[in-house]
């Protein structure tokens, strides 16, 4: 997990660098489902790949009596989790002005 820590010049007293600063911060977020980007280097499943995905998830249940079920729970979060995050991107990058 990467964790990025952002402070921000006061918006009363630097405006201009704020406003230069937030538009850094926003390019981060628009293009962090980009190769090298915040969140762009993990796997995503298509729906046309998910039966294939599905059934290897099963395989390996089926194969593995020892299996670490919490793992599978938590990448199933985590799959919906960046599909919630996505919509919400979605949302944030399509108001242009948001000071």
């Amino acid at each position: 997990m990467k964790v990025e820590i952002t402070a921000l010049p006061s918006y009363e007293f630097q405006e201009v660098e704020f406003k230069e600063q937030v538009a850094q911060l926003r390019h981060q977020f628009v293009h962090s489902t980009c190769p090298g980007g915040l969140v762009g280097d993990r796997k995503k499943v298509k729906s046309a790949s998910f039966s294939i995905y599905a059934e290897d998830i099963w395989k390996t249940i089926k194969e593995n009596k020892d299996l670490d079920l919490p793992s599978i729970k938590v990448m199933v979060a985590t799959f919906r989790c960046e599909a919630i995050a996505e919509e919400k991107l979605k949302c944030f990058t399509s108001n242009k002005v948001l000071y």
